[in-house]
């Protein structure tokens, strides 16, 4: 399927406890605009449905949203060392949002998130769609660049496979989109592709994974 991934993730949380890694984001930006970018985030809006824990290794932005009140539930830590964590607990779902093509070691990761899972847990993995139709066009024309701290592209086959190595099974597999995509514009066009995505979802620009961990390797 071809999903607004926002709203997939909210509706997978809601009434849940969740464990978001890589949370911040925005660090780039004035401390003005952070905040106000931060009250739009998926963390900021994860926070009103859910019992949210977050986790990212911004710490000189994370204690400028605790002085703040802006956030006050993410703790500073890295995602390829999870284990060092001060977090003892479990959780519903464990949400890993356009991070892992950033990683040296994603498996670390991914190793990582099996402490805080029970067999029901649902992992939930974004990240570009390597072999996705919006990529394949800018190759094409020669306007490809890279995230500027990507350091690995997946596709459908990929993902999956590493996932399974490190003792997960997916449940569904999803390509998705930004609902602010359609604004502005370049609104229209979103329009016309969403509807070919919505016919053949493999070529969407970004993969949605939901997975769990496999009974022979629940902590």
């Amino acid at each position: 399927m071809y999903v607004a991934k926002e709203k997939f993730i909210l509706q997978a949380a809601s009434g849940c406890s969740v464990l978001h890694l890589g949370c911040v984001g925005f660090t780039d930006l004035a401390p003005g605009d952070r905040v106000s970018s931060a009250q739009q985030s998926l963390h900021w809006k994860l926070t009103q449905v859910s019992e949210t824990v977050g986790v990212d290794c911004s710490v000189a932005v994370i204690d400028e949203y605790r002085k703040l009140g802006v956030f006050t539930n993410i703790v500073a830590g890295d995602v390829e060392r999870l284990d060092e964590l001060p977090i003892a607990r479990k959780f519903d779902v464990v949400i890993a949002g356009d991070i892992i093509e950033h990683l040296s070691n994603p498996g670390r990761m991914l190793d990582g998130i099996r402490r805080f899972c029970t067999a029901d847990t649902r992992v939930i993995v974004t990240t570009p769609n390597a072999l996705g139709a919006p990529n394949f066009v800018r190759h094409s024309v020669g306007a490809f660049r890279e995230g500027a701290e990507h350091v690995m592209s997946f596709n459908q086959q990929n993902l999956v496979t590493l996932l399974n190595r490190h003792g997960y099974c997916v449940s569904e597999l999803h390509t998705c989109f930004q609902a602010r995509s359609a604004e502005g514009h370049a609104g229209a066009l979103f329009a016309l592709g969403r509807k070919v995505f919505e016919m053949v979802p493999r070529f969407g620009g970004t993969l949605l994974v939901v997975a769990k961990v496999k009974p022979t390797t629940v902590q």
